[in-house]
């Protein structure tokens, strides 16, 4: 399951995110049929992406000891691939689906001093 992240509730299927992105679409009035292709590969990108944050969330280094023939040397941890791969492949759908984060996600709310009080007004209730 998804880790909470600070911009966005997280999501933990390709059908939740394919949902969402047919609902952006038909809120921005860019939605129809054709587009199934491009919303099934960004709802994709989407959830890949979120489980290779998570994987990268629970690393303690970036590299890996990787053995070979000629012996052993340190690469990249491939969540890291995968993660530049899913984020290349989010821009470009949401490119050609003509929609940005803020449309899938909103934008993120930013704690004020109202927050803080209302936090605080809460534990008395």
């Amino acid at each position: 399951m998804a880790k909470k992240n600070a911009c966005y509730t997280p999501i933990s299927s390709v059908g939740e995110w394919r949902a969402l992105i047919i609902r952006a679409l038909k809120k921005t009035n860019r939605y129809h049929s054709g587009l199934d292709f491009q919303i099934i590969n960004l709802a994709a990108a989407m959830r890949t992406h979120d489980l290779a944050i998570n994987d990268i969330d629970d690393l303690d280094t970036v590299t890996i000891v990787e053995s070979n023939r000629n012996g052993e040397k340190t690469v990249p941890h491939p969540a890291f691939k995968v993660q530049r791969d899913a984020s290349d492949s989010i821009t470009r759908q949401l490119k050609i689906l003509g929609l940005t984060m803020d449309d899938l996600v909103g934008k993120p709310e930013i704690p004020g001093p109202l927050d803080e009080l209302d936090s605080k007004m809460q534990k008395f209730d």
